[in-house]
């Protein structure tokens, strides 16, 4: 096969403008510090890199669903803590108005108070975080309780999903935690007996509320055992996403970062081939290379 100066030149453009585009393709990696900009790049690493990817964003996504569930188990925490205190200072008060000594007039004066941690209760458990009312179930747009305490919210659990496979209840239903709802004790009512025994001078009444006033301050233990288990594994989760995102930024890296010294490198190597096929091509062909680049 004869091979014409046309030939020769044509062959030695091609071989000189894949160096150059191999140059160029270097240099922008230099550049930019990305070694996989677009799918033709490396198609295998670009599309390990959108899976990749595609996990960190599910990573962002568990992480704010825990911490909108960390705020909820918070608000009910604290409102259980101050439950909590109004419990115990309705158990001191009853156990001094169901001591014989004490008479009808101070029992009136203990009925004020316990009607008010009455009230102190029902507004706790109406706490809410952003207009949603943590102790409603599913119903946590409007409040659970009424003035007298009468549960009407939901039963149901709203949960949030803190990873791929596994979610978490973020509230707790009123109705358990103050009406006994389930079998638990009536909280409300308990106070409700204690407030009739105090107005009637009942010392005999009073001191049969002071069991279910244990059984109570069980039930509320219960209860903030319940949220401290929960937000200990929100954090346990929230370490397990931390750990995971970094160890996801760094495959991502490994795959798309440039390795600078060794891009250096190649670009003067290809810079080096590139000038001697320049020079040779010029020296061998009679053909302008001008003609042709």
């Amino acid at each position: 096969m004869r091979v014409t100066e046309g030939t020769m030149a044509n062959s030695s453009l091609a071989n000189l403008q894949r160096v150059r585009e191999r140059i160029e393709q270097l240099y922008q990696e230099v550049s930019t510090g990305v070694r996989v900009s677009r799918p033709g790049d490396d198609p295998l690493s670009a599309q390990q890199i959108l899976d990749l990817n595609g996990l960190l964003e599910d990573g962002k996504q568990f992480a704010k669903n825990i911490s909108t569930g960390t705020t909820y188990l918070s608000a009910m925490e604290s409102a259980l803590s101050g439950m909590g205190d109004a419990l115990v200072r309705v158990k001191e008060l009853a156990l001094g108005a169901a001591n014989g000594t004490m008479g009808a007039e101070q029992r009136e004066s203990v009925r004020g108070e316990v009607l008010q941690l009455k009230e102190q209760l029902i507004t706790l458990g109406n706490s809410q975080i952003n207009g949603r009312y943590v102790f409603s179930g599913f119903r946590n747009d409007v409040p659970p309780f009424d003035a007298n305490g009468v549960y009407s919210g939901g039963d149901g659990d709203l949960r949030i999903p803190i990873d791929r496979t596994n979610t978490i209840s973020v509230n707790y239903a009123g109705g358990k935690l103050l009406n006994g709802t389930g079998g638990g004790t009536d909280i409300i009512g308990t106070l409700d007996t204690l407030i009739t025994a105090l107005e009637n001078d009942d010392i005999a009444g009073i001191q049969g509320t002071l069991s279910d006033l244990d059984d109570s301050a069980g039930q509320f233990l219960s209860a903030r055992t319940d949220i401290g288990a929960r937000m200990n594994r929100l954090e346990t989760a929230t370490g397990f996403i931390d750990d995971t995102k970094l160890y996801l930024q760094k495959v991502i890296s490994s795959k798309q970062d440039v390795d600078f010294i060794q891009a250096v490198s190649d670009m003067t190597r290809q810079q080096t081939a590139f000038e001697a096929a320049l020079a040779a091509t010029s020296k061998i062909s009679k053909i302008s290379l001008l003609d042709y680049l």
